[in-house]
């Protein structure tokens, strides 16, 4: 199959982290290139510093983008945003690219975006301190709230009843299907590899959309035949929409 591959113009394109296999994820340059490419919806992961700060990284500690095994979580602000987040990437086009903040993304870019604003961290405070900063900004009509985890979307949805949300899971089934009615989301996100055409209209009973996930490839050998492999899976199944870091190999049209 060539590239790029044809999707439906309601399908939602969701740059993962940003254009994130071309730029350091979660960083501002990702998300740059990602709206140059054409696509205007990202994803993103957020986490609670303990003084109070909702910043933008995916993994719990700070080792695999090379400083050490420290918990973000466990770490302020200050200490956290001089980091070099670029380096880990390629530290001659992106060295000393910083981490950023969930208001500083809003700042840079406001509403020219639609955020899909995962809760990855486990801080209590999180759901919270992102419902704020979402309304400080007045940016609730283009983000949609996301979580692997029910309890922080239990949390989100006591602070509002009709902001959009998605409970990110492995696969559809009865459990997936009952918090999402309970909690009522807007969005199913199972994985790429798990999605069936009777998964997809089975959940449709209780969310108006299904959003697959996990469009990564797992063997650097192989990684290209396996992303153009779930994509068709995916679209096979009727998806509406799909996290990817290659946003530009798919296109509406």
């Amino acid at each position: 199959m060539s590239l790029p591959i044809p999707v439906p113009a309601t399908f939602r394109i969701i740059a993962h982290r940003g254009a994130s296999a071309y730029a350091p994820e979660n960083t501002l340059p990702a998300f740059r290139l990602a709206q140059e490419m054409g696509v205007y919806e990202v994803e993103l992961d957020t986490q609670l510093t303990t003084d109070g700060q909702v910043v933008l990284c995916h993994d719990a500690t700070l080792a695999r983008y090379g400083h050490g095994p420290r918990r973000v979580e466990e770490m302020r602000w200050p200490e956290l945003a001089g980091l070099d987040m670029g380096s880990w990437f390629s530290p001659f086009l992106f060295g000393g690219e910083p981490m950023v903040t969930l208001e500083q993304l809003f700042q840079v870019f406001e509403d020219r975006l639609f955020y899909h604003i995962e809760l990855k961290g486990l801080a209590p405070g999180l759901p919270a301190a992102v419902h704020q900063l979402i309304r400080r900004h007045g940016l609730r009509h283009v983000c949609l709230v996301t979580s692997f985890a029910r309890d922080s979307l239990a949390a989100m949805r006591s602070l509002d009843a009709t902001l959009p949300m998605g409970w990110l899971v492995r696969a559809i089934d009865q459990e997936a299907m009952a918090g999402a009615r309970e909690l009522s989301l807007a969005q199913l996100c199972p994985a790429a590899e798990e999605v069936t055409p009777e998964a997809v209209a089975q959940a449709r009973q209780v969310v108006s959309e299904v959003r697959a996930w996990g469009i990564n490839g797992t063997r650097v050998s192989t990684q290209a035949e396996e992303v153009q492999s779930l994509i068709r899976r995916v679209l096979a199944a009727g998806c509406d929409g799909m996290t990817i870091n290659w946003p530009d190999w798919v296109r509406h049209g």
